[in-house]
């Protein structure tokens, strides 16, 4: 998936129609037959006369106004272009920029009389498409993190509240890291991701673009959690489990070329608060894992978790249930689920385990 989707579907459209309406007006500007001043002349003229007579404006003449106009028009096509381009391409914007302004001027040269071509304006049209880039690279990196105060192999922060991301983990511009998440190496985090707080994502572990992480959550080695995942507060995901995104997937369509991101659509994996996903599990999305469920190491969940089930095998399916801390739940005489570790009780009503004090005064039935 292109990494200038990490604006969203919305904010990605909203951004294509601003630069269409600014390249429409850019077109008017550039081929109109005549200068676009020429209205204007005798008002500019007089008023670089008055600058002229000050000492402090008297270097304001036509040359530097027409140069900083130009800047100026090119600034919004850096922005736009930037925004839409991937976060790590962003000075493509300036050669784009560059390009289309040398075009304007050919045009000008071969089919507009009244118009006179100038290298001048390319440069100063290439200076505005630079310093809109600039603008967007610059506020990407102010959003971002402050882990770039903190990266280096082994900085784990402790007891900072900063997050510790080592040198070879790749965490993009635009994610957002919570206090105290330490970011093992070779680990990738892409755009737009969002990971609470005291988070651990371990070597080599992957979050897509846009995934949700809350607080207090353990991504072991070489988790792969793709987009649009979402996963509740203290969620453990162990080592080289998957969470899926693509119920059919195929790498090309129909008609034999290669898939991009509009050939498909994503569906994620919800993962409730407290719930763990045993190593190599396979969650093949859409699921949704109940809150303080267990899915068993190797298994494959294909379909809904309850909460506080523990499920195992390929498909998986129910073994039982498991509390708060992860021990299996023991029945007793009396028909409930005792926890042997915290000796909470539960309930199973409806196919559902709740804790005991849920459950009073409601109008359940086993």
């Amino acid at each position: 998936m292109s990494t200038a989707q990490n604006l969203g579907p919305n904010g990605r459209h909203g951004i294509v129609v601003l630069l269409v309406i600014y390249l429409a007006a850019l077109a008017c500007i550039g081929f109109w037959p005549t200068p676009i001043d020429r209205p204007i002349s005798g008002f500019l003229d007089d008023l670089l006369s008055v600058f002229q007579q000050h000492a402090l404006t008297a270097g304001i003449d036509y040359k530097f106004v027409e140069t900083s106009a130009n800047v100026c028009l090119f600034v919004p096509f850096g922005v736009f272009t930037a925004l839409l381009l991937p976060v790590r391409r962003w000075w493509l914007a300036a050669v784009i920029g560059l390009s289309t302004s040398a075009a304007i001027e050919v045009v000008q040269f071969v089919a507009l009389s009244q118009r006179q071509a100038s290298l001048r304006d390319v440069m100063a049209n290439t200076l505005g498409a630079v310093l809109g880039a600039t603008a967007v690279r610059l506020v990407r990196i102010r959003r971002r993190v402050p882990a770039e105060l903190v990266r280096g192999s082994g900085n784990t922060n402790a007891g900072t509240g900063m997050p510790g991301i080592a040198d070879s983990a790749d965490v993009a511009e635009t994610a957002n890291i919570g206090e105290g998440t330490r970011i093992w190496h070779l680990a990738q985090i892409r755009e737009e991701a969002a990971l609470g707080k005291n988070c651990n994502v371990g070597r080599g572990a992957y979050v897509g673009p846009g995934v949700r992480v809350g607080d207090n959550c353990k991504l072991q080695n070489y988790a792969l959690v793709y987009e649009p995942a979402c996963l509740a507060d203290g969620v453990f995901v162990g080592p080289a489990a998957v969470l899926t995104n693509d119920l059919h997937p195929r790498a090309i369509t129909p008609d034999g070329l290669l898939k991009g991101a509009d050939d498909w659509e994503a569906v994620g994996v919800t993962v409730g608060t407290g719930a763990s996903i045993g190593a190599r599990a396979v969650c093949v999305a859409p699921v949704c894992i109940g809150e303080w469920a267990t899915v068993a190491a190797g298994a494959v969940v294909t379909k809904d978790v309850p909460a506080y089930a523990v499920v195992a095998g390929v498909p998986a399916r129910q073994l039982g249930w498991v509390g708060e801390a992860g021990v299996p739940l023991k029945q007793d005489g009396g028909g409930s689920w005792l926890c042997p570790v915290t000796g909470r009780r539960y309930i199973e009503a409806r196919g559902q385990l709740l804790p005991q004090e849920t459950l009073e005064g409601e109008p359940w039935s086993a």
